[in-house]
């Protein structure tokens, strides 16, 4: 069995195959992560899949690679690391998920919502960048994130299921091998 899925902070070196970074919501919602891995690996399995949740559901853990968890000073180092790469070699995928279980303590999505702003941007400075983005249309302030795109990346929308996210981030990230 294929290793090909990176948890935080493993550094790889090498990677050969197209790399999706699924980005989005990993507190205060469901393991959408391992829904859009098992989907992912379905539909290709020749992928690297960079989740930045630290664990994956049981029979995902056969699927991790090992590596140098020493390399990143921080969480945030290795998603810089791996946003870039998979923005080059393969698609970032942003999936906004409904918020199901509420905390005063954290803003939910907040570094998502940062994050698809950087990459709205990015993309209208250079639209060889790829990324997609769906939502199941609950994800608070959705109707922003839908007007952004349309100005600064009009030729991506918000796809309706995680299914087709998932096969939108394949197109993209193979589109060029």
């Amino acid at each position: 069995m294929n290793k090909q899925i990176i948890l935080p902070k493993t550094y790889i070196d090498g990677i050969t195959t197209s790399t999706i970074f699924l980005a989005g919501p990993s507190r205060s919602t469901y393991d959408w992560q391992s829904e859009a891995i098992r989907i992912l690996l379905d539909l290709q399995s020749d992928l690297t899949i960079v989740n930045p949740k630290r664990a994956v559901q049981g029979d995902l853990i056969k699927r991790v690679i090992e590596g140098d968890n020493t390399h990143f000073s921080r969480q945030r180092a290795w998603e810089r690391h791996y946003l870039n790469l998979a923005s080059k070699t393969g698609c970032i995928m942003f999936w906004l998920p409904e918020e199901t279980e509420h905390s005063c303590k954290k803003v939910y999505g907040a570094m998502t919502r940062v994050e698809i702003r950087q990459w709205m941007t990015n993309y209208k400075h250079d639209n060889s960048v790829r990324f997609c983005v769906g939502s199941d249309g609950k994800f608070q302030e959705l109707h922003t994130i839908v007007y952004d795109l349309s100005i600064d990346a009009p030729s991506k929308i918000v796809l309706p299921t995680l299914e087709q996210t998932c096969q939108e981030a394949i197109k993209l990230a193979t589109q060029h091998q």
